[in-house]
């Protein structure tokens, strides 16, 4: 009798496993769902997301617990992309977070057909992106934090490093309407400045190497802005540069990290904090989202150590004061 009992415990055990786990997913699915995307894996990016996600625990927002949160990254792929707006298409989230200018443009539709507040952040140039029609004015439903820097500072700061600065080479992805359209402002200062610009394209990771050497011996200098496959390539950028004693300057500090000279940067934490703040805010009022955008965050210079021994640099003067990176 014992020895037929068992068999049918367990079964009742497994059974109460599954009947769990299917009360719990029923109960996990009624709960408000935030999608997340990013089109390309850098660590600028996932400071950002690290930094969302921080605040919206410190606020309680926990996954599983009183919202779902889903998070897909496209690694670089336009198919892909497309494919996880088609995904977040039919989950029908309550809020769709944009991390990248790309990524916020492909889930534009998506905001505006079935009414879901999108909010975007570290997109460059939102207006050039079409995502709204000014920085001040915020379409239904879409807002968020753009990254833009004006470029006098920044060349104020490699001004700081090479005074007599001539010709800079930029490298950027054409196909990023943030990078492009930045540099159209960038290129204009620069000029005043009486600084040459040569660009340099690279369409994907894999070309970055490449899109270096054509640079190297032609310039003083080499810069690129916030563009996401120069700052997902960064570390064979500068392996390649650094080694023929060209600086390279960024736009943000995790490509300093990566061992970039230096970069006139925001906080990428605290731009985080600021955009979970714009999630809950949309969560709890809906679409659509009448904000203006923001612009960045705090502002700091940030140095390379290594990079300054491995061109044999000291820091300037003006800089004394920068955040030293490793």
């Amino acid at each position: 009798m014992f020895k037929r009992l068992v068999p049918f415990a367990v079964f009742l055990g497994i059974l109460s496993f599954f009947a769990y786990r299917y009360i719990m997913s029923g109960h996990t699915h009624d709960l408000p769902l935030i999608a997340i995307t990013q089109i390309i894996e850098h660590d600028t990016l996932d400071t950002v997301r690290s930094g969302m996600m921080a605040r919206l625990k410190e606020k309680g927002f926990e996954d599983g617990k009183n919202v779902r949160i889903v998070y897909q990254n496209a690694h670089g792929q336009l198919t892909t992309a497309a494919q996880i707006v088609q995904h977040f298409t039919n989950l029908k989230p309550k809020v769709l977070v944009a991390l990248s200018t790309q990524s916020a443009q492909l889930l534009q539709n998506v905001s505006q057909q079935q009414h879901i507040p999108l909010i975007f952040t570290a997109v460059t140039d939102p207006v050039a992106a079409k995502l709204v029609k000014a920085m001040d004015v915020a379409l239904p439903g879409i807002t968020g934090i753009s990254d833009y820097m004006p470029a006098e500072p920044q060349i104020a700061m490699l001004r700081t490093f090479l005074p007599n600065l001539k010709v800079l080479g930029v490298l950027h992805n054409p196909a990023e309407v943030n990078s492009t359209a930045y540099l159209e402002s960038f290129e204009k200062a620069a000029n005043a400045a009486g600084i040459t610009i040569k660009r340099s394209p690279l369409t994907n990771t894999s070309e970055a190497v490449a899109a270096t050497r054509r640079l190297l011996g032609a310039v003083d200098a080499i810069y690129f802005p916030n563009d996401n496959t120069a700052m997902a390539a960064v570390a064979g950028i500068v392996s390649v540069a650094h080694t023929e004693g060209t600086p390279v300057f960024a736009n943000d500090s995790a490509s300093v990290e990566k061992g970039a000279l230096a970069a006139l940067a925001y906080d990428r934490t605290a731009m985080g904090h600021d955009t979970a703040d714009l999630v809950i805010d949309a969560l709890e009022k809906g679409f659509p989202v009448a904000t203006p955008i923001k612009i960045g965050s705090a502002i700091q210079t940030v140095v390379s150590k290594d990079a300054l021994k491995k061109l044999n640099l000291s820091i300037p003067d003006a800089l004394t004061s920068a955040v030293m990176s490793e």
